[in-house]
């Protein structure tokens, strides 16, 4: 069963990390500034079809995210379970938040194409929001997952702990800095991949735990 689980949560991951791409790869990159602007000058030049299926992936990808972090209450010690469930409902509710953002995020190329400055402003300021509290609800339950591995309360070996989630984010910063192509798809779907790193880790060394 745990097994079956981490391949849903990785195929969550994976379609997560496919509805980012679909929604603003281009070819000729972009120029991170720390804002989203240069990604909302791609997506305001796409199609509407590319912009609706890219975020309704958001919903469904965060539908098998949820399923997939079931993982976090078997994989506790028995005298941790309760830990488990806490951890595994701050992840699901994060996602949740997450996947509406990625959905919503279509909105910026759908009002951006028509240059109307005051409603796209309007927009931002609200997926703003709501990007900061699906980040805050992330960020500890990958800060608890991280504890947990280092604590030895998972079956999971202490230098699991380095591919965990919010370990593998810190390392954002120097995604940014990667060549012309793979700037586009690591860092701009780096928040995604950091998951489909660490379940691909995790069933393997289950595989081998057996």
């Amino acid at each position: 069963m745990l097994n079956t689980i981490l391949l849903i949560g990785l195929s969550g991951a994976i379609l997560m990390f496919i509805g980012d791409m679909v929604l603003y790869y281009s070819k000729d990159d972009y120029v991170a500034d720390g804002t989203l602007n240069p990604i909302i000058n791609i997506m305001k030049t796409e199609g509407r079809t590319r912009l609706y299926i890219g975020g309704i992936i958001g919903p469904v990808a965060a539908f098998l995210y949820c399923i997939g972090y079931y993982h976090l209450v078997l994989v506790m010690n028995e005298q941790y379970q309760i830990l488990g469930w806490v951890c595994f409902l701050i992840n699901c509710l994060g996602i949740i938040c997450g996947g509406a953002y990625h959905s919503h995020c279509a909105y910026f190329g759908l009002i951006g194409r028509h240059d109307n400055i005051e409603a796209l402003d309007e927009v931002h300021k609200y997926l703003n929001v709501q990007k900061a509290v699906a980040f805050g609800l992330q960020g500890m339950g990958f800060l608890l997952l991280a504890m947990f591995i280092v604590l030895k309360w998972t079956v999971f070996p202490r230098w699991m702990m380095v591919v965990s989630p919010g370990i593998l984010f810190l390392i954002s910063p120097f995604t940014r800095k990667l060549p012309k192509g793979l700037h586009m798809i690591i860092g701009g779907g780096w928040t995604n991949l950091i998951s489909v790193i660490y379940y691909g880790v995790a069933i393997i060394i289950l595989k081998f735990m057996k």
